[in-house]
Formats: C-alpha cells, structure tokens, sequence
C-alpha cells in the first residue's frame, strides 16, 4: 500500500485521461514487503517469466494488461494466462500509462528533450494541475530541416529507420502564408505517445511526430500541408523506462529496486 501511494503521488491517476485503466490493477492478498519492482511497456508471458526469476513482488506495466473485462480466465488466452500466473505468483500489476504520459517530466515531455524549443506546452491540457496533459507542442529555437530532425529522433528512440509522410507543398505554402517559410524546415512539432491520430488532429505545426496513425489519418496530414513522422508504436515509449529508473528509485527514497525489463520489445521488425 505504501509502494502504491507513492507511485500514485509520483504520477497522480487524476491526469490520465478518463477512459484508461491506471493504476492499482492486480492486488495480491495480504500484506507484503517489496523489494523489486519490474518496468516495462506490456506485460507479456515471457516478461513475467523474467519477473518471477528476479523475485519481483510487482510488475509496473506502462500498458495496462487489465483493461477490458474478462468473462472467464482460461489457459487458452494469453491475457488470461498473465493474470492467473501473477495471482498464483502473488505479483501485483500496477499500470500508469497516460498518467505518464500528462505528467510533468513524463513520456511526452521526454519525447521531444532531444530538441532544443523556447516554448512548449500540452496539447491538450488538464484542469488538474498546472503544465499537464496530454501531447506536446514545442517551437523550435533554430528551425531545422525536416532530415535533421529524422536523424535526431532516429538517435533519440535508437532506432535505424523511420516512416516519413512529406507535406502537399502547394498547402505548404498556403499555411505559411506571409512568412514564406521554406519547404520542409521546421520551426513547430507536435508530438504525441504511441497512436496520436486523434490527438495530433488539426493542432497548428509544422511536422507531426507519433507511433502510428492509419493510412487516413496520414493522408489527411500531409493534405493539410504538415510533415508527419511516424516510429513505430513502441518506439515512443520505451525508452523513457530507462531514464526514468533513477527518479522512480529516489521518488521512494531507495527502498524498493526498479529494474527494467530485459525482455520487453516492439513484437513487429523491419526486415
């Protein structure tokens, strides 16, 4: 209870946005002392497997492995298998995903610290608390070309590729208006964890950055004259576990280890 607390404290649920399920999501009967939490993006049976063996008493999953509800809980569901180990295990899951995601020095704010940016604020903001919410958008300090920012957020995500949608030039042209801004140097970015589509949707910027949108959603970015790169779901989040460790470790005054996960990574490959 004392872990949960602190963890609500370090991102409060009240930011997460009102149809997720964070939290508290698996509570193992009776009182238990903690000492290894294990992070990672999904919960998956090869990610249990690791915590089992580290002798974690929880697993901190970004994405809740608890979000629909379940009719039954057999061996032939992959979720369901999760959630009977955990409870035989007596590992507890708590899932803060879009609570990090508004929070203040969470996976947003960390997405767009490769840049240099004389403002930024939420896309969507919270009435909660102060400079939270949903997205970002930054305006650059030097305006960069649309090439440079691929190769820095290719270092950043430590990744080799990207997909890069190029903005209609004609609409380009158009939305700069008086400014005559050149054809793919970038001044603004928006940007939003994992699947944006709907949060990215007529926000005001040069380029768009998120994991995934669908065919669509792309078309009608590019149509609107916006460069849109995309990364791959996973991509955005993952490396934020890592710098984020430390902070969690100091958060709770070192009394609980956080390691993260060896065997969690994106399911899809380029090949």
């Amino acid at each position: 209870k004392s872990l949960v607390t602190r963890l609500d404290k370090f991102a409060p649920l009240v930011l997460a946005q009102s149809w997720d399920n964070v939290g508290l999501v698996l509570e193992p009967s009776g009182a238990r002392v903690i000492n290894n939490v294990l992070l990672t993006i999904d919960l998956t049976e090869r990610v249990l497997e690791e915590a089992i063996t580290k002798k974690c008493s929880m697993v901190l999953s970004y994405h809740p492995p608890i979000f629909n509800k379940f009719s039954r809980l057999t061996q032939s569901d992959a979720k369901s298998r999760i959630i009977i180990k955990c409870i035989e295990h007596g590992i507890g899951i708590y899932s803060p995903h879009t609570a990090w995601d508004c929070k203040v020095g969470g996976i947003n704010d960390w997405i767009v610290s490769c840049l240099e940016y004389s403002s930024m604020h939420p896309i969507e903001p919270t009435d909660t608390i102060k400079d939270t919410g949903i997205g970002r958008i930054v305006t650059l300090k030097n305006p960069l070309t649309i090439e440079g920012v691929c190769g820095m957020f290719k270092s950043h995500f430590d990744i080799t590729h990207v997909r890069l949608a190029r903005a209609n030039p004609e609409r380009w042209d158009l939305r700069q208006g008086r400014s005559s801004q050149e054809y793919g140097v970038i001044r603004t970015v928006a940007v939003c964890a994992g699947s944006g589509g709907s949060v990215l949707k007529g926000v005001d910027a040069d380029l768009y950055i998120t994991g995934e949108m669908s065919h669509h959603e792309a078309l009608a970015v590019v149509a609107e004259g916006r460069f849109l790169l995309l990364t791959e779901h996973t991509h955005t989040e993952r490396g934020f576990l890592k710098s984020v460790v430390k902070e969690l470790e100091n958060f709770v005054s070192g009394e609980v280890n956080f390691l993260v996960s060896e065997f969690d990574e994106n399911p899809l490959e380029t090949i």
